[in-house]
């Protein structure tokens, strides 16, 4: 048992010195690179306005029409047009009324028997009768003038005695500022006469 442990201890011993004969190995050696740190700085924060359009949720609308739709539906329509009956209208032209107070006029003059002569008519007389005096059958009327005659023979009506139709009266005003007489005389020399003028008129 002794024998034993001493050729243990013996082999050790020589593993040992076998060990420390071995050549040296070099030591390892580390290359130490220098590294460049860039630093890198955080994003600016944006503005407020921005971060709440951006917040703000968007809406999105579905416009696609579902199904066909509505439907329309249209019918025809017939229209019957008639040509309109065309008529001559009768058309009366609207003579105005004269008052014949209000148609006296200022002028005096010598009666018929204080001239050297009667007055002598030199224009034609004439006048166009009323529509509604033609439909009557009216052929001929009298009328009686309150007539003025200047020095020169022209006509001045003073008043409407008589006149059966009031709507000529607009007529027999154009008539006397149609008509002359020859230049009343008294003495041989030129006055005003002034008289009843018994007018027959017709159509």
């Amino acid at each position: 048992m002794y024998l034993f442990s001493l050729l243990v201890v013996g082999g050790l011993m020589l593993v040992l010195i076998a060990n420390n004969r071995a050549p040296l190995t070099a030591p390892e050696q580390f290359m130490v690179r220098p590294l460049e740190v860039v630093a890198t700085l955080p994003p600016p924060k944006p503005p407020a306005s921005v971060s709440r359009a951006m917040a703000k949720p968007t809406l999105q609308l579905d416009l696609s029409l579902q199904g066909e739709g509505p439907s329309l539906t249209l019918s025809p329509i017939k229209l019957k047009l008639q040509k309109p009956a065309l008529s001559t209208p009768n058309i009366e032209p609207r003579v105005p009324e004269f008052d014949s107070e209000q148609l006296s006029i200022e002028l005096n003059g010598f009666a018929i028997n204080e001239l050297d002569g009667q007055p002598r008519l030199l224009t034609p007389v004439r006048i166009e009768f009323t529509s509604e005096m033609k439909r009557d059958g009216v052929r001929e009327i009298l009328v009686k003038l309150h007539v003025v005659i200047d020095i020169s023979g022209k006509v001045h009506l003073k008043a409407i005695k008589d006149n059966p139709y009031p709507k000529l009266n607009y007529g027999l005003k154009q008539l006397i500022a149609r008509a002359r007489f020859s230049a009343p005389k008294r003495q041989g020399k030129p006055v005003q006469a002034e008289f009843i003028w018994p007018l027959m008129l017709k159509n």
